[in-house]
């Protein structure tokens, strides 16, 4: 009962961002929905104060639900404002990605706490060929759409930028990549090797993107005279905006990571 969302604005969210190529926040869609959610429980609470204990308790656990995507989506937005102030020739570069025919390809990018993980990689892309053609590419988000997934940690602008030299090689190449792909690591049972082998031009274009934010990130501080906010520190912001919004109250937990060199 208490988890039913409005579905209708999330759909027409997703169809509509295959206009533009763009970075996007992963968790968009389903924000309409979990404000929408929240109102109404919170309605119910404010107008039954004499509500039973169990029935309370049902509805604050469904809320805290709903407050998580709010701030989950909450830290994205600020993370990727980050990003895109340290690196923003980066940014910019993978906000335009065209796939092989010149098709604009969305990124959806979501930062994300460890236990949430489909994969135990600290970052993840996901990429799958759409049945309209070979060199087109979808994920979760919907056809022209790559995902990207990262851990909650103090690297994980760094690991961003390491995805997305996966995603500025494979998007244009998908097809021939899916090829070298298959030949390359049928065989690997190492997780955390595959797409990085000595061979393998995206693990090669991720390291040089890893780098390149290194060297942007080290300008940013030159020029600004103070280094980018520290991760911890963002989430500290996003905590006291949702305080300040809500009666709800988030703790979010850095997840470990081993540093990008």
């Amino acid at each position: 009962m208490y988890e039913k969302c409005i579905l209708l604005i999330s759909l027409c969210l997703v169809l509509a961002t295959v206009v533009t190529a763009d970075i996007r926040n992963g968790y968009a869609p389903d924000l309409p929905s979990a404000r929408q959610c929240l109102q109404e429980l919170n309605r119910r609470l404010m107008e039954n104060p004499d509500m039973s204990e169990s029935e309370r308790r049902r509805i604050n656990a469904a809320m805290k639900k709903h407050l998580t995507v709010v701030a989950h989506y909450e830290l994205t937005e600020a993370l990727l404002r980050q990003m895109r102030m340290i690196s923003p020739d980066m940014y910019d570069q993978m906000d335009q990605l065209t796939d092989k025919r010149g098709r604009l390809t969305d990124i959806y990018v979501r930062f994300i706490p460890e236990e949430m993980a489909s994969v135990m990689l600290s970052g993840v892309s996901f990429f799958q060929t759409s049945a309209r053609d070979v060199d087109a590419n979808q994920s979760r988000f919907g056809e022209f759409t790559v995902s990207i997934d990262i851990w909650i940690c103090e690297t994980a602008l760094n690991l961003l930028a390491h995805e997305f030299g996966h995603t500025k090689y494979i998007v244009p190449n998908l097809a021939a990549y899916r090829q070298y792909y298959r030949d390359a690591y049928t065989r690997f049972t190492t997780s955390n090797r595959v797409g990085h082998s000595g061979s393998d031009a995206s693990g090669r274009m991720a390291y040089a993107f890893g780098h390149q934010f290194l060297r942007d990130r080290r300008d940013f501080r030159k020029a600004s005279g103070d280094p980018p906010q520290r991760v911890a520190t963002v989430i500290r912001g996003v905590r006291r905006g949702m305080q300040e919004t809500t009666d709800g109250k988030f703790s979010e937990p850095i997840a470990s990571s081993d540093s990008y060199e």
